[in-house]
């Protein structure tokens, strides 16, 4: 089984890369005192390494544009589905002109199955299949009757046309994990970086407070390689994480607690939530959408019970 890829910064990327902008600015004109503290871990090509790795991150592309395509790819497939329905919606007077009177030939049509089909891409693309068969079995009563063989190629044609996004609409689901995982990699090689730098700091620059807050990471940054862990009081919110969630992010939630607590994505640090309920000694993976609107910033727990609780919350991808 591939191993997950771990997300090892809880604030917002664009938070996180607006630090190492900092960081890399920062350590151009501290380039001498780091590589004469330790020149194997700072070689000269350490800066342009880490400026490159800056680039690859915020070049690559964002979850939100990943998710505008399969957004895309989606209207486009409800498009050619509306088109396929139009298409026989069109050809229905001709076919119970060409057989008046005669149901069980338009049955053989699809009168019956249409309104089935027209709700899934799935269904519609076997029932176009189903009509372009069909209308080639009666082409010549329906040529007769004016109905051209172009306008039943055209079945075909649409059969096609849909099966094609749909065929694109999956890929496009099926690459959003991926690139979501890709997205994480490249991030958290920046992240590393700034660690490196960080810690690093804390040695050339032992005692002055002025240059260490220089290398401060940005507040809440706290990476989640290990578990986020922390108490709430009875009757009162916490807010656990300030980042940027998508559909794909997953978390690993227990309440460690004896009392029940709700977790839940909030639109500010100190909202209610009630989105998902944890008894005690309760763990879970979960999507960020399981837990509210990703749109939200803010992974809250809210503890409505008489006694203190306690949580873990590891931060997945």
């Amino acid at each position: 089984m591939a191993k997950r890829v771990v997300r090892q910064y809880t604030v917002r990327d664009d938070v996180m890369l607006d630090a190492a902008d900092r960081f890399h600015s920062q350590y151009e004109a501290d380039e001498a005192d780091f590589s004469a503290w330790n020149a194997v871990m700072f070689p000269p090509a350490f800066k342009s390494d880490f400026k490159d790795k800056i680039d690859a991150a915020r070049a690559y592309i964002r979850d939100n544009v990943v998710v505008d395509e399969q957004v895309e790819e989606t209207v486009e497939v409800g498009e050619k589905l509306k088109e396929c329905g139009n298409y026989f919606q069109a050809m229905k007077p001709v076919i119970e002109s060409t057989f008046p009177n005669k149901p069980a030939i338009w049955n053989q049509f699809g009168f019956n199955d249409y309104e089935k089909a027209r709700r899934s891409q799935g269904k519609m693309i076997l029932f176009m299949e189903m009509l372009y068969e069909t209308s080639e079995k009666y082409k010549t009563e329906l040529i007769a009757n004016g109905f051209t063989q172009l306008k039943i190629d055209a079945i075909e044609t649409l059969k096609e046309e849909l099966r094609a996004e749909q065929i694109e609409q999956e890929v496009a689901k099926k690459q959003r994990p991926v690139k979501t995982q890709e997205r994480v990699t490249l991030m958290n090689a920046v992240w590393v970086e700034m660690l490196k730098i960080n810690k690093a700091s804390k040695a050339v620059y032992q005692g002055n407070y002025a240059k260490l807050n220089e290398y401060e990471l940005p507040a809440g940054s706290g990476g989640s390689v290990t578990p986020i862990t922390g108490t709430v009081a009875a009757h009162s919110v916490v807010n656990i994480l300030d980042m940027e969630f998508s559909e794909d992010t997953e978390l690993r939630i227990k309440n460690t607690g004896t009392t029940a607590l709700f977790f839940g994505l909030a639109s500010t640090p100190e909202e209610q939530v009630t989105n998902m309920n944890f008894p005690p000694d309760d763990e879970k993976e979960v999507l960020a959408s399981e837990l509210g609107n990703i749109d939200f910033n803010y992974l809250n727990v809210f503890n409505d019970t008489e006694e203190e609780g306690s949580y873990s919350v590891l931060l997945l991808v």
